[in-house]
């Protein structure tokens, strides 16, 4: 019960707003567009500041990093740090994406099949649009990783290291492939918790 009230509340939160463009979606009209997408996906989008809450909380439990324990005040700085690392990356990604003519907004794959959707979602974590309807490696994201991690040892307890900006690219591909699959099934999702709503209140 507890399982189906957590995915029930997850199904009904995801918000209706997020950054989802269908398939076949144009390359950024112009640049004003760009930067409107920037600020919301940085400062606006309730789903990517759930996300954040969430990881914060994981990393809090795990005491990552050890040099910060698991009071509020220890939460607290977990919350800024991700999020102003989320700024920085998003600003420098934004700035490059916009320089190398790449568009990283997810598309929905547009397929009926649960596992291609699954593989489309995935892989398109680390491929960009460009403005002839290509795709091509997201080199602006990912070396946006890599400043962000750079950036963030100033006031995250980590020193400046190969394998921590490796770690700034891969979290950058991870991050991205969680929230596809998120933006991928969440029409799905939201069906789902319709209906199981609709049962649970007959009860």
């Amino acid at each position: 019960m507890h399982l189906v009230c957590a995915v029930l509340l997850l199904s009904l939160a995801i918000p209706v707003s997020a950054q989802t463009v269908p398939a076949g979606t144009p390359y950024y009209r112009d640049n004003r567009e760009r930067f409107n997408a920037y600020l919301f996906r940085t400062y606006t989008d309730p789903q990517r500041f759930a996300w954040l809450l969430v990881d914060s909380a994981t990393d809090h439990w795990t005491r990552a990093p050890r040099e910060w324990d698991r009071s509020a005040e220890s939460y607290s700085y977990r919350v800024a740090s991700g999020w102003g690392r989320r700024i920085v990356r998003n600003s420098v990604q934004t700035a490059l994406e916009a320089a190398l003519k790449e568009d990283s907004r997810y598309r929905l794959s547009g397929d009926r099949r649960f596992g291609k959707r699954i593989v489309f979602a995935i892989t398109h974590a680390v491929l960009a649009y460009r403005p002839d309807g290509s795709v091509e490696p997201m080199y602006g994201r990912m070396a946006a990783g890599v400043v962000a991690s750079a950036t963030a040892s100033t006031w995250h307890p980590q020193s400046i290291s190969a394998a921590t900006l490796l770690c700034g690219v891969g979290s950058a591909a991870i991050d991205r492939a969680g929230s596809n699959l998120l933006t991928e099934f969440e029409p799905d999702l939201r069906r789902f918790g319709r209906k199981t709503w609709n049962i649970l209140i007959r009860k």
